[in-house]
């Protein structure tokens, strides 16, 4: 079953004005390591840049996903010239106490704490997701983090169903709150988990991370 409750499908290319969104596999791996491996992105996810190998794991795991839950990230491509943009869209939010913090964030409803696991992997909240994006420095600046993150929504809410999206950022990462904010996100609060911390070296247990939420009552 896919996180909204519905029939596993086939993972689909998704098409926005400018870009091809390819679900992430290990076909990909190539391309989800020359995002990741971008200084200004693995900045933020780190103290250093993955390996070849790690690059491998994390595509294996994403495929696993779109296969099983029928939603992860995608590799995001220019339509016009085939270059790698990015990474991004939705990710399943695993069912436990990290992202159980959400749960005050979100209204009083079963769906809220409603799960589901496929054999392999971890169990992961059934009606509600993650957004996020990730994009080589020579394409920031041009709209494309909103982009992906407008056909992250449309697909949650009118593909697969969800009944909210949430997104976090650590609090100085302002670039991608903008982007939040510019989807209609509404900002909900603060948590605390494993990231960087402004003024510090490498990352701590204790981050500060802003949350932004949509339900789908407020999508469209």
């Amino acid at each position: 079953m896919s996180p909204g409750g519905q029939t596993g499908r086939p993972a689909a290319t998704v098409f926005t004005g400018r870009l091809r969104l390819e679900p992430a596999g290990p076909a990909n791996v190539p391309d989800l390591w020359l995002v990741h491996s971008d200084s200004e992105v693995a900045c933020w996810y780190g103290d250093s840049k993955p390996t070849l190998e790690q690059t491998e794991r994390q595509a294996e795991l994403m495929g696993r996903s779109w296969r099983s839950y029928g939603v992860h990230k995608w590799i995001a491509y220019d339509r016009s010239t085939g270059e790698t943009v990015g990474r991004g869209g939705l990710s399943p939010t695993p069912a436990d106490d990290d992202w159980g913090q959400i749960y005050a964030f979100l209204p009083a409803e079963p769906w809220v704490h409603a799960t589901h696991k496929a054999p392999g992997l971890p169990a992961v909240h059934a009606c509600w997701a993650e957004i996020g994006w990730a994009l080589r420095r020579e394409f920031w600046g041009r709209g494309y983090a909103s982009e992906i993150g407008r056909a992250g929504l449309a697909y949650a809410f009118d593909v697969l169903g969800m009944q909210a999206v949430v997104s976090c950022a650590v609090r100085h990462n302002v670039r991608s709150l903008l982007v939040m904010e510019r989807l209609g996100m509404r900002h909900a609060g603060e948590i605390r988990s494993r990231g960087l911390v402004q003024g510090t070296e490498g990352e701590q247990d204790n981050a500060p991370f802003i949350v932004y939420i949509m339900l789908r009552q407020h999508w469209g």
